[in-house]
């Protein structure tokens, strides 16, 4: 499972998950409809993204990390 400090209440009514492999990104996102609010690239490279943030809403956390943990 996706480490608990990868995981933080972002505000009131939503939590981040820190994600760092692309099929578990796509499948999250898929699965759920999310969408990623923060996309981070190697140093120096544009086009080689190596870890995602997506925003959780307070509904779907617990089915996140159940995802997550099942995946990970």
């Amino acid at each position: 499972m996706a480490q608990e400090k990868n995981i933080w209440k972002y505000n009131d009514n939503e939590w981040k998950v820190h994600i760092s492999k692309k099929e578990v990104c796509d499948k999250l996102t898929e699965k759920f409809k999310l969408t990623t609010s923060t996309v981070y690239y190697e140093t120096g490279v544009l086009s080689k993204e190596t870890s995602w943030d997506v925003i959780v809403p307070n509904s779907l956390i617990t089915k996140v990390k159940r995802l997550l943990k099942e995946t990970t």
